[in-house]
């Protein structure tokens, strides 16, 4: 009768340590750890994203799986954002030593549509460059086939998948 009272006790408190450490994933307060992060409907790279974060917010932990994270934003969305996202620790400071060395030489921060020239081809500012500095027709044509090129989602899913990166590293 001992051994089994005694067996009942071990497995008791077994089952009381495990449903603890569960419970202490949920509700654990994470902060954004990148300069920005996407919130997700689902649990891969492709889901439609329901919020976006910037460095230092909190999410609070729903769920739990794999590298994945349910989580709950401060507003009070729900989604899925992946775990090299969010720490346990708030980040110091909302800046990098390089962008910020970027912005002394520069003096100001590039406009949005400056910043977004890259990924249409050649705005009007950088088409005038382009014009005084004798960079020529061909090469521009070149820079703007580049940039209209697009890869589909699934593929872009199976190099990250194949390759183990993003949220398929481990």
């Amino acid at each position: 009768m001992n051994h089994r009272c005694a067996f009942l006790a071990m497995m008791t408190v077994a089952l009381l340590t495990a449903i603890a450490m569960t419970d202490a994933a949920f509700g654990e307060t994470l902060y954004v750890s990148a300069k920005s992060a996407q919130v997700r409907a689902g649990k891969t790279s492709l889901d439609p994203v329901v919020a976006n974060l910037n460095l230092g917010e909190t999410v609070e932990v729903v769920k739990r799986a794999d590298r994945w994270l349910q989580v709950k934003t401060a507003k009070g969305t729900t989604g899925w954002i992946y775990d090299n996202k969010v720490s346990a620790s708030k980040p110091a400071g909302g800046d990098n030593a390089l962008a910020a060395l970027g912005r002394s030489f520069r003096g100001t921060e590039a406009s949005a549509v400056s910043a977004s020239a890259g990924a249409r081809g050649l705005d009007k500012a950088s088409e005038g460059y382009a014009n005084r500095s004798g960079i020529n027709p061909q090469h521009r044509d070149a820079v703007d086939r580049m940039t209209a090129y697009k890869i589909p989602d699934d593929d872009i899913q199976e190099f990250l998948k194949s390759g183990r990166l993003g949220e398929y590293a481990e």
